[in-house]
């Protein structure tokens, strides 16, 4: 008598379950990606605005500071002696060429470097940015966990899938952006191949 035989997997979830968990995840990849798109968009739009506002300013000190300076020495001074004429001007002996290419590389590479930190960090300070960007990480996590569970090559086109159509519909209802009739009839292609593959899964 084989034990075995009467035994069915009753403790695997239905269909249903893991086809909605994937379906969150797609949602959490692709309706989220709209909204940090815009948010970067308004980002990188501020750091212009404030860096041509920091040039201006910094050409307009500039400009002031060398009106000063040429009233100051056109009226304050003196006429150079022949003796300092005749003195030699630079007695300091020039660096390599390699050396001063070194150095000015290092700071533009530290500069460099900076700036992307900070940048970095004042995204994640933008809840704009911040909030979709977690959703979508979350979305990832959930799908590491749930791929271990069931097949690959269910998992996979599910997520995939879904997180291009969650794609279109956010950047539709973010940006206003008007979905043309292929990208509709693509939209139902991909829901019918994702029906065919839970149907030949069941």
């Amino acid at each position: 008598m084989d034990l075995d035989a009467g035994l069915e997997p009753s403790d695997e979830p239905p269909v249903f379950n893991y086809v909605l968990s994937f379906l969150l995840v797609g949602m959490a990849w692709g309706g989220t990606t709209p909204f940090i798109r815009r948010a970067a968009k308004e980002f990188q739009a501020r750091q212009e605005a404030h860096q041509e506002q920091v040039q201006a300013t910094e050409l307009q000190d500039t400009r002031s500071t060398d009106n000063d300076r040429d009233s100051e020495s056109e009226e304050d001074q003196p006429l150079p002696s022949p003796s300092n004429l005749a003195e030699p001007r630079d007695t300091t002996t020039p660096q390599p060429a390699w050396m001063n290419r070194s150095s000015s590389s290092s700071s533009w590479v530290r500069a460099k470097i900076v700036s992307v930190f900070w940048t970095v960090v004042n995204l994640l300070r933008t809840p704009a940015y911040s909030i979709p960007l977690v959703v979508n990480l979350t979305g990832s996590i959930w799908f590491f966990l749930l791929v271990g569970k069931h097949e690959l090559s269910l998992t996979v086109p599910l997520a995939n899938s879904s997180a291009f159509l969650f794609t279109v519909l956010g950047e539709w209802y973010v940006e206003k952006k008007v979905i043309e009739k292929e990208t509709w009839l693509g939209m139902a292609l991909v829901l019918g191949g994702i029906g065919i593959c839970v149907q030949s899964k069941t």
